[in-house]
This record gives structure tokens, sequence and C-alpha cells, in this order.
């Protein structure tokens, strides 16, 4: 069968007891695809329908998502179901079976005419089956070069170019013991991105068995009680685990909510990012949860999801004593992905500080040392040595190996003159563009409006045939601007 969504159901009410807050449940969805088919089988889903009331910002009042300049998109009947649902009731989960507001969600999202559905309840004794009632080389961070082929020793803040399954070997012939308190791994994910120095587009098997090499080697070159973090898509993510829970005790599946651009019949909002420690050893988790007073190097619990994430609104609400706080679950909705490109180096996948600062700050103490294979624009290094730890990173291409040292040098400058870690950024001067998005999706939905149906081709020559010129240089062709006006209309 074809995967298709990793839903991560938020309505799990038990404590915390020893790692993150237990919050989630995993609801899979997957397609019977037909056989060495090229094209994808088509599926149904009420995504039209089926929605969830828009949440607003307790403090300001405004969206708690922040739709940016895409406000005009936003649907008045409620947002479309992402694959993270966190609007449902939390209960107290103490068997197999699904509470009957997630089954009465999944009847409507799929119900069709003169559907059949088959439920399945695993039970002690058996299966019970009942049907749905359809009715009811080397850059150190001096900056020297040297593309070693035989390593002798390993350094403590230094990147390394190379194949990281050859550097991970190394390592544990080196270091037999383990070496490393965190290994982390932001994998390419097989989408055919476009990666300077790798081929994003393996064959799924390839892909899989490829990273099966990768993670083994950061299991055997992790420390007695050290951690492991690989941030993927869900699709993979499975894999990751399947062969991981034979080497490493399994913590957590955090659900990182990195909602952006709404799209596709489920929004794909989430990674999985896979938390395991390694026996013989305790780990590290340095977390001051509610009421427990501030560690200053402890991940603090974070703002409440009533709250919107908007800078102004968070230091007005704080400024006044507005603050609430919730324990820190296998959730993650407070850290968004990278939105501006002024934020972004040349990398098509980068990560946020804030993601890689609770990452490190949770798992290592001030001088545990840090790993990562995949470095790309060195963020795990950077905040590695933000946060008075050490660092060892590797990637195979060069221009992400000089992207990385320039970053680490310049830090590095900015500290000796000012006394604080940062990357300083160049200014991005952006060139205005002849005609917005927002311009056009605005004009077609008062078209929309204003006609009771979607406009047409025709409609808008008539109205406005400039606007067809400004749909040609936006849009891949006219009905991908079309549509938007459906927004408008009831129905």
């Amino acid at each position: 069968m074809l995967f298709k969504y990793w839903i991560a159901l938020e309505i799990d009410a038990a404590p915390r007891t020893g790692f993150l807050k237990p919050s989630h449940l995993g609801l899979l969805l997957f397609l019977k695809s037909k056989a060495n088919s090229r094209s994808p089988s088509p599926f149904h889903l009420n995504t039209s329908t089926v929605k969830v009331p828009h949440a607003f910002c307790s403090a300001c009042g405004k969206n708690v998502k922040d739709w940016g300049g895409k406000k005009h998109l936003m649907n008045p009947k409620g947002t479309a179901l992402a694959d993270v649902w966190r609007d449902l009731p939390r209960v107290c989960i103490r068997n197999s079976i699904a509470p009957s507001f997630v089954l009465k969600r999944i009847l409507a999202l799929t119900s069709q005419e003169q559907g059949s559905y088959l439920h399945v309840v695993e039970k002690a004794q058996g299966i019970k089956l009942t049907g749905l009632d359809m009715q009811n080389g080397s850059v150190a961070s001096n900056g020297k070069v040297s593309e070693t082929v035989v390593i002798r020793s390993l350094e403590r803040d230094t990147v390394y170019l190379g194949d990281c399954v050859s550097f991970l070997k190394r390592v544990e012939e080196l270091h037999p013991e383990g070496f490393f308190d965190l290994a982390f791994a932001d994998p390419p994910y097989n989408l055919a991105k476009k990666y300077d120095n790798y081929q994003d587009a393996l064959a799924d098997q390839h892909y899989i068995e490829w990273c099966n090499q990768w993670l083994d080697g950061m299991a055997r070159t992790l420390k007695p009680g050290g951690s492991l973090f690989v941030l993927n898509l869900p699709k993979w993510a499975i894999h990751h685990a399947a062969f991981l829970n034979r080497h490493l005790e399994f913590r957590h599946w955090i659900v990182w909510d990195a909602l952006s651009d709404p799209r596709g019949k489920i929004m794909p909002a989430h990674y999985a990012l896979l938390y395991y420690t390694k026996p013989g050893g305790q780990p590290v988790f340095n977390y001051a949860p509610l009421g427990n007073g501030a560690n200053t190097d402890a991940v603090l619990p974070p703002d409440a999801p009533r709250y919107c994430l908007r800078a102004s609104c968070v230091k007005q609400r704080k400024a006044a004593g507005d603050d609430e706080k919730v324990e820190l679950s296998d959730i993650w909705f407070d850290i968004h992905r990278i939105k501006h490109k002024r934020d972004r180096d040349a990398h098509p996948c980068q990560l946020p500080d804030k993601l890689m600062e609770r990452i490190i700050r949770l798992s290592t103490n001030p001088g545990g040392l840090v790993f990562d294979p995949f470095c790309g624009a060195g963020t795990t290094a950077i905040m590695a040595a933000k946060l008075k730890r050490h660092f060892v990173v590797t990637d195979i291409d060069p221009n992400y190996i000089r992207i990385t040292r320039e970053k680490l040098i310049s830090m590095r400058d900015n500290v000796d003159l000012f006394g604080d870690f940062m990357v300083p950024r160049l200014s991005i001067a952006k060139r205005k563009a002849p005609a917005s998005k927002r311009e056009v999706e605005m004009y077609v939905q008062h078209l929309a409006s204003k006609l009771g149906h979607p406009p047409t081709e025709q409609n808008i020559e008539v109205d406005n045939p400039s606007i067809l010129q400004k749909i040609d240089m936006l849009y891949p062709n006219r009905g991908a601007a079309l549509k938007r006006a459906k927004i408008v209309l009831p129905g």
C-alpha cells in the first residue's frame, strides 16, 4: 500500500512522567494503489466540507497561524485539515480503541455515497469486526581546508568534508566506546530537491538502505546515555524507527508542527523528529518543568498555544504579564519554518536556529559534543558554538562546507568585536514585481462575489484584461489563479 499521511492526534491527557509529555497518537493513512502504476491512484477525502474553525490569539485577537500576506485566502468556513489535529478533546488513553470523536471525523472525512467501511478493533482474545454506521576532507573553525583521506584523530569544533558513512566507520575505529553526546541528522528527503552536490531522487529501497547505513553509524558512535534525533518526513521516519528500535531506546516520536502555506488534500504540516537514547548510561534531559524554577541552561516550557507567535504580540503581552505556559510535549507547535529569504542561506531545507537550540539544550550539557552528518548551512555547528558545546559536522558538498566555515569565522569575529555570538546577515534588496499574487487573487474573489460564480477567462477579459497578463506572469496556468475565487462563494 502507498503511504499518504501520519496524522498526529493531540488527544492524550497523560501527565509528563520522565521525558516529554506524551500528547499524541499517530493515525496513519494508506492508499491501496495499483501495482506497477506510474500514475498515482485517485482517492476521496471530504476536505472541502470538513474544516477546523479558525483559532485566534487570546492576546492580540489575530489568527494564531500567521498567514502573512495570504490572509485573503483564509476560508470563512474554517481552516483546511492539516496532518496535525490539535482541536480534539483530551482523554486518558487506556486501550487500543479509538475515541468516538476520532472515528466521527474519519467518517466525515472519508464518507461517500454507498461507501462501505470496516473498523477493526484489537482485543486480547482476537479480532472483533464492526461496521461504521453511515447514517449515525575537513574545514576547521580556523578556516584551514584540507581533503583528509585517512583521519588519524578527531578534532572537536571541526567541519569535515566527505561521505558521512565512511566518516562514521572511522570514528568507530578510533573510539569504539562511543564519542558523541548528541547525534542529530536532517538528511535529504528523497524529494528531488535542488542540493548542490547530492542526487535527492534515489529509489525508495535504495534510499532506505542508505539511511540505515548512517543511522547504524550514529548509533554505534554515540556514548552510552547519548541522544539521537532524526528529522524526516513521516513516510521515511516510519522506516527509521523500525531500524532504530533494534539498536537504541525509543523515547518519543516528536511532531514538529511547522505549518506554512495551506496546500494538498490534507495539509502536510509536520515533520517527524525521532528521539532515541543509547542504553548503558544516564541520558541528559535538561528540562525545567512547570513550577520548578528556571535552570538557565535548561529548556523552558513553551507559551500556551492560545497565543500567536508574532514578535510584536509576544513583546506586548509579556510586558503586560500575560504569559501562560504549558508543559513541553511531543508536539512542538511553537517553532516555525524559516519563512523569509532574508533569514536563509543558499540551502533548500535550512532549519531554524530555535529548533536546534531546543534539541541541543535538551540533550547535552555545556562542553558536550554534538555531531551532524549533513551540516548543510551550518545551523547545528553555529548553535552548538553559541551554547558552549563542541561540534563535529560533515557534509559531502564543498559549497555547504564553505558556507558553514564562513559563518563560523564571521561569528568568531563578531564576538571578538561585540562580545556576542551572532552571525551577521547581509541586507537583501528585493526588486518590486510588476504584479502581485495578492492583487490578482483579491480581484478574482471580488469578481466572483459580483458574478455569483467563479469567473472565467472571458469574464476577466471583459472586466479587466490587464489581470490576465498579470496571471500569465505569476502562475503556471490561468486555472491556478481562478480557483482562488471559490473561497468567497457559498457551498
